[in-house]
């Protein structure tokens, strides 16, 4: 059962990173992108490094993701 919640998690931050590239808007791709990294702070915790888990979890689901979307609230946008 692990095991196939392990596959899960990894089509969950495949799809994630995906469509963070996908996205026209920038705060939607700070959102994917900051999924995709708790996806693999879970995954890294399921491969027994939860020192590196925990490193995963505040800097690429939460630290990261506030700092871009800090910054693209910050910018001006353009309309196409």
């Amino acid at each position: 059962m692990e095991d196939f919640v392990a596959y899960v998690i990894m089509a969950i931050i495949v799809l994630s990173y995906i469509s963070a590239l996908l996205q026209k808007d920038l705060i939607k791709c700070v959102v994917f992108t900051g999924l995709g990294g708790l996806g693999l702070a879970y995954l890294y915790y399921v491969l027994l490094a939860p020192d590196v888990a925990l490193t995963e979890a505040i800097l690429g689901g939460a630290v990261l993701p506030a700092f871009f979307a800090f910054t693209v609230r910050r910018t001006q946008r353009i309309d196409e």
